[in-house]
């Protein structure tokens, strides 16, 4: 439900406050006013605010709302410290600074123009009514905010929120002591309705009546203790998981270089073996073949792959024996592990059944 909105002006320093033959014209869009007739540019004035949950319990939010510090609030609202916390509906003083402000050439109202930027969710109503308590309303956070379309608002954007007040006129006037029924009469009028903004020129600023804000319970020792056990078992814990982590990652990482040792290693044999073996290595290959074939040749690796057309299974004459064209002359190629002596009697058997005697041999080692 909307609540009525409270202006207070006080009389003394800076503050100024309404003669009673200034009329109040309340509307939608604002109070009406006449720059001429204003003593100044700009007065100072005061507006009643209440705390509310959820984001406005504290000064410091409130203060960023109206763009003033705590202390500005907490010494006209009887507040021993800017940091205290507040209660739910704590009765506040909140300064403003008034000024009476062509909006259009046929619009001019008098207000405390504040900027907010818009976050998710707002509207123009919904900050009008609920952070700003109705000391507005949305018909005039339109009329002040022209080149805004109301339902297509940004998070982001800086709206100006016309906060309504009043200045003192020019004319003179007579002095009050403090407020009366006649006094509010003659600023507001004589038909105030229910949900109007108030106006109410006082001579000083009511002494707020502030609830006791209760101090936060002190931290028992049993508590801190708590506090840094269940601390050492989290990061015991967390200890324990990086050292089972790190120690995952040590063994993978050994066993992927391992296998890279191996892999490494294989590749440098095969290159060795099709490029040319170590003389060594020919000397005990040439002795084995010499035993059982009379004619032999050392293939590159290369060759051996181009003759078989990469060792396809098309070209498998018998197990690991392959049959390949070089240079023009066919030959059969054995796949082959240490001793050869011992693969060519197989091979000698093969030949036999295949009938491949006059067939050339070829050795590799995979």
């Amino acid at each position: 439900m909307r609540t009525k909105s409270i202006h207070l002006f006080p009389l003394l320093c800076l503050f100024v406050f309404f003669c009673n033959n200034v009329q109040a014209q309340p509307s939608t869009i604002g109070y009406n006013c006449t720059a001429a007739n204003h003593t100044s540019n700009s007065c100072q004035t005061y507006v009643f605010y209440r705390s509310a949950a959820p984001d406005y319990l504290d000064l410091a939010s409130i203060g960023d709302l109206f763009s003033v510090s705590r202390l500005m609030i907490s010494n006209p609202s009887n507040i021993s410290s800017p940091s205290s916390p507040l209660l739910p509906d704590q009765p506040l003083f909140i300064p403003i600074k008034c000024s009476c402000t062509t909006v259009n050439t046929s619009i001019t109202i008098s207000y405390a123009a504040l900027n907010y930027t818009i976050k998710s969710g707002d509207t123009f109503y919904r900050v009008s009514t609920l952070n700003f308590q109705n000391l507005t309303t949305y018909q005039s956070v339109e009329v002040v905010n022209p080149t805004f379309e109301p339902t297509r608002l940004d998070v982001g954007d800086v709206i100006v929120f016309p906060i309504f007040c009043k200045c003192r006129t020019r004319p003179s006037c007579e002095t009050r002591l403090g407020s009366t029924e006649a006094a509010i009469t003659a600023v507001n009028g004589g038909r105030i309705q229910p949900f109007d903004t108030v106006f109410v020129p006082v001579s000083r600023l009511p002494n707020l009546t502030q609830p006791v804000v209760p101090p936060a319970a002190p931290e028992t020792t049993t508590d801190r203790k708590g506090a840094v056990i269940g601390l050492g078992v989290a990061l015991g814990v967390c200890g324990v998981l990086l050292i089972v982590v790190c120690g995952a990652w040590w063994y993978r990482e050994g066993l992927m270089k391992r296998r890279e040792r191996d892999g490494e290693k294989q590749k440098q044999q095969q290159v060795k073996i099709g490029n040319g073996m170590m003389k060594g290595e020919q000397v005990n290959l040439m002795a084995d073949v010499s035993d059982c074939l009379d004619k032999y040749r050392v293939f590159g690796m290369e060759e051996l792959r181009g003759a078989t057309e990469g060792f396809d299974e098309k070209w498998i004459i018998q197990g690991s024996v392959y049959k390949g064209c070089i240079d023009g002359q066919w030959y059969a190629i054995k796949k082959m592990k240490w001793n050869a002596y011992e693969e060519l009697k197989i091979l000698q058997k093969v030949n036999s059944s295949y009938h491949l005697n006059s067939l050339p041999f070829t050795f590799y080692y995979a």
